[in-house]
């Protein structure tokens, strides 16, 4: 079955400028992606389509075979978007009300939205972090705290938007490490420029000028198509 499938994606910011121009992608249940190209490419763009957060003015998305915006709420359920910086992410006065935040508003009984925020911690290694200010924590730490924020919800597919942008290199593989144990069982996107990701997917998508230019699968043929 598709998870996700894009047909002919446009999108143009207010100022005019062209984020996606054409975008068509299939991903399967299960599946691993990577998309990786420059800035300005249009990786970012692309993402925040895929929960509705962003409308596209031309062309169509299905998430399980849904269209997003017809199924806007059943969509957000499915769909575990980790922004590029997580500090649009964390907003609540601790870490234990941020985790929380997704299943409460989705009016999940009280003891259950402990169980999720206790096993979202455990998962991202941040258990004893419940009382803690998310704003006081390690650039590295608030990562892993938005993740949580986002396995709370119990997502089918989960979205990452450049979950390695400076980290330094020993967080970083331990970073890389813990991906490989989140993804188990679902369908993952993940958008950077790091190669390392590559080999954590089944497949790699190069993106430029808002398009996918090209499957590819070396590294060396990212660098002659850019």
């Amino acid at each position: 079955m598709k998870a996700v499938e894009l047909s002919n994606l446009h999108y143009a910011y207010p100022d005019g400028t062209k984020a996606l121009c054409g975008v068509d992608l299939k991903v399967n249940e299960g599946e691993s992606v990577y998309l990786v190209g420059p800035n300005g490419s249009g990786k970012s763009t692309l993402l925040l389509h895929l929960n509705g957060t962003l409308r596209p003015q031309k062309g169509q998305i299905q998430i399980f075979g849904m269209d997003v915006y017809e199924n806007l709420q059943e969509v957000k359920r499915k769909v575990g978007l980790v922004f590029q910086n997580p500090d649009d992410q964390l907003f609540m006065p601790t870490v234990f009300e941020d985790v929380a935040f997704g299943p409460v508003n989705l009016k999940i009984e009280k003891k259950e939205v402990e169980r999720r925020v206790e096993k979202s911690l455990e998962v991202v290694g941040l258990v004893g972090f419940e009382k803690r200010s998310s704003h006081h924590l390690s650039y590295g730490e608030k990562k892993r705290a938005a993740i949580a924020t986002v396995l709370a919800m119990d997502p089918e597919i989960l979205v990452f938007d450049e979950p390695t942008l400076a980290l330094d290199p020993w967080i970083k593989k331990n970073f890389i490490d813990f991906l490989k144990k989140v993804g188990k069982g679902r369908t993952i996107i993940v958008s950077g420029h790091d190669l390392e990701l590559m080999k954590l997917c089944n497949q790699t998508y190069l993106m430029k000028n808002g398009r996918i230019v090209k499957k590819v699968r070396k590294k060396s043929e990212i660098f002659k198509n850019l």
